[in-house]
């Protein structure tokens, strides 16, 4: 009698779509790090519809939002958009890098001579006090996306963050070392689209802000009937 041995069971395939806040109203051009009270802008609200749009149909499960207005402000813009509208669920781990609480308040211009610091933390993160290292934000983003990955086999769920951290998770990703977490930009209202199966990264692709609203405007586009020649 011939033996049949069963394969072992692929897993299924999981989307993150990891998502930096929208744009922020911030008329007097500040650091805003940790602060409450900065919500989105008009800008801000017309890219979280965008996001939104662009994710239906795309069974989203669940929301992962930093505790910070922006991003919660984000993740209900999202929520609204998708049907069934899924649950916002607020995780620490993806809150705004600990190096803003040092920058917050101080105007972008002002940066270079009031906060020195930052020309430590430009180069190599993690190496002055009050500073996280690249890994240790990425750890955290891996974390949240680890639940998720967990709670939502087979589905997708999103997750909004803040530059550093995402950044931190895509360096680190590519096997890049600290000085490149800021040659990568994930764009406000920008996300990375992660695919996993099981626990394991098999794809991620950046979508820019303007390259969501392009592959929205494409999709909403209808072929014109072509006139008949008689």
């Amino acid at each position: 009698m011939d033996c049949v041995t069963a394969s072992p069971a692929i897993s299924p395939i999981t989307r993150c779509y990891l998502a930096r806040h929208c744009d922020v109203a911030n008329p007097d051009g500040v650091l805003y790090g940790h602060l409450p009270n900065f919500g989105l802008s008009t800008k801000g609200r017309q890219q979280g519809a965008i996001l939104g749009s662009y994710l239906a149909g795309s069974d989203v499960r669940a929301i992962y939002s930093s505790p910070l207005q922006r991003a919660q402000e984000t993740a209900d813009l999202l929520a609204q958009a998708l049907s069934p509208t899924p649950p916002i669920l607020l995780r620490p781990g993806l809150v705004e890098a600990e190096f803003g609480r040092y920058l917050q308040g101080t105007r972008y211009r002002d940066v270079i001579w009031r906060k020195p610091r930052w020309w430590v933390h430009m180069v190599w993160p993690g190496l002055v006090p009050g500073d996280e290292s690249m890994g240790a934000m990425a750890q955290r983003i891996d974390q949240v996306i680890a639940e998720g990955l967990r709670d939502h086999l087979g589905g997708a769920f999103v997750c909004i963050s803040h530059g550093d951290p995402i950044q931190a998770f895509w360096a680190t990703s590519d096997d890049r070392l600290p000085w490149a977490l800021h040659r990568l930009q994930c764009a406000k209202g920008g996300l990375l689209e992660l695919q996993y199966r099981g626990q394991e990264l098999t794809a991620k692709t950046y979508r820019a802000p303007q390259e969501l609203a392009a592959a929205l405007a494409a999709r909403e586009t209808v072929p014109s009937a072509v006139a008949d020649p008689s």
